[in-house]
């Protein structure tokens, strides 16, 4: 009890100093004051002597130093979950488009025109082309459902409705409905091609497309040409070529040197729908596949009065001949490779100019259109292998003239060499081989290089 009277009297002493430095006053008429440090001895003096029981505290300074506070432990906080409301998104589903190519619409459009129908945002349902006679055109439907194709040509002069629709993911249509019309040709042209399907043909036969008129347009060439596929097996280097041949202009193909011997040849030629230029237009498409025989090369030697036939490399005849009359320029063998272009067993001569009618060559073969053959005539028999006397043909006995009729092939190239005059254009209809590869490939209408020449 003692300590806790001696905390009190302290705790007591320190408030009253600290009230009396608050306030700048002391109070020295009441009971319970202290005495300032100055008194402060002789007053607890006189206190003890007149009480006689009192005990002396002494109070010590008060320290500066701040007090030591306990801190007050809060109660923990509890924690708590905020629910968040997400506000729903509108999902926009885009409307189903259709894009046509050629526009829905277009007139005069070619038959070949490729007609595509495209939906975006959504898929392709019920396409049908129809044409005013209500037949349904093929076409087909891409695995998306998203595009539509043609799948034939189109007619020429003709009108077709095309109907269908396109369907949004949430079921919503945009319908398709139009029509096209195609060309009207003022002519529509026949063509032909050779060697025909399946023939069997020597190495210097070029393909000829021949065309049922003369085609003059440069664009029209073009088109004709980029129509046309030739697939060889193996493959083999040719070019086109537009010629003048006896009855008009035609497209030749031919490779840069002789065929290769058994080679497979393929000719495509989707000219329906093709455009001629001048309004005329492709009549029908052709296909053409042959083999190319075995390697027989003819050389006429003027000269020497010679005819030599050799296959595969390996000399098989050597004919004496009589070849065309040089002294007479009308007569001269014009030099140059024909080819074989086919062969009568008996054929009717007639030249008024030269006064003969009706002259019975047999084994005819025939090398170009002016007339120039090689066949048997027995009359020049004592002169063949000696002199040149013929009007242009050669000339070999019955049994040699037979003897090369029957093994020669249509294209089996024929070279004459050393005459006093080159063969030309006008020296026959197919005069491919006496043109330099180099010039021969300026005259396709595709090259670089063409120059149209009519």
């Amino acid at each position: 009890m003692r300590g806790t009277s001696i905390r009190f009297a302290v705790s007591a002493v320190l408030v009253g100093a600290l009230l009396a430095a608050c306030t700048g006053k002391t109070s020295s008429s009441s009971s319970n004051s202290v005495p300032s440090p100055a008194t402060a001895g002789s007053s607890s003096a006189t206190a003890a002597a007149a009480t006689g029981s009192s005990t002396q505290v002494t109070v010590p300074p008060v320290s500066s130093a701040p007090a030591t506070l306990t801190p007050v432990t809060s109660p923990p906080v509890l924690s708590s979950t905020t629910t968040s409301t997400t506000t729903p998104t509108t999902v926009i589903i885009p409307a189903a488009t259709i894009a046509v190519s050629p526009r829905l619409g277009s007139r005069g459009i070619s038959p070949r025109t490729a007609i595509t129908i495209q939906a975006d945002h959504g898929t392709l349902a019920d396409v049908v082309m129809r044409g005013t006679d209500g037949t349904v055109v093929k076409g087909s439907l891409s695995t998306d459902r998203r595009t539509w194709r043609l799948g034939e040509p189109l007619g020429y002069d003709a009108t077709y409705d095309v109907t269908g629709k396109a369907v949004a993911a949430n079921g919503k249509i945009t319908a398709l409905k139009g029509s096209y019309s195609t060309v009207s040709p003022d002519n529509v042209i026949s063509a032909s091609i050779s060697p025909g399907d399946g023939d069997t043909v020597g190495i210097g036969a070029p393909i000829l497309i021949s065309l049922g008129t003369d085609i003059v347009d440069t664009v029209g060439r073009q088109n004709i040409e980029k129509a046309i596929t030739v697939t060889t097996v193996p493959k083999t280097e040719g070019s086109f070529a537009w010629i003048q041949h006896d009855d008009g202009w035609g497209l030749d193909w031919r490779p840069k040197s002789y065929w290769a011997p058994g080679t497979k040849v393929t000719v495509k030629a989707d000219l329906y729908g093709v455009s001629y230029g001048g309004n005329l237009w492709g009549k029908e498409d052709l296909t053409s596949s042959f083999t190319i025989g075995r390697a027989e090369i003819t050389k006429g030697d003027i000269s020497t009065h010679r005819l030599k036939v050799y296959r595969d490399g390996k000399l098989v005849f050597d004919f004496p001949t009589s070849f065309g009359l040089e002294s007479d320029p009308g007569r001269v063998t014009r030099g140059g490779t024909y080819i074989v272009m086919g062969k009568e067993y008996l054929h009717l001569m007639s030249n008024p100019a030269y006064h003969y009618f009706n002259f019975k060559a047999y084994y005819a073969v025939r090398i170009s259109n002016n007339g120039t053959f090689i066949h048997a005539n027995d009359g020049t028999a004592d002169i063949q292998g000696y002199e040149n006397v013929t009007h242009g043909c050669a000339n070999l006995t019955m049994t040699n003239a037979k003897a090369f009729y029957d093994q020669t092939l249509y294209g089996d190239p024929v070279e004459i060499t050393n005459s006093s005059i080159p063969m030309s254009q006008s020296d026959g209809d197919i005069y491919d081989w006496s043109i330099p590869w180099s010039k021969w490939q300026t005259l396709s209408a595709l090259s670089e290089s063409y120059a149209y020449a009519s």
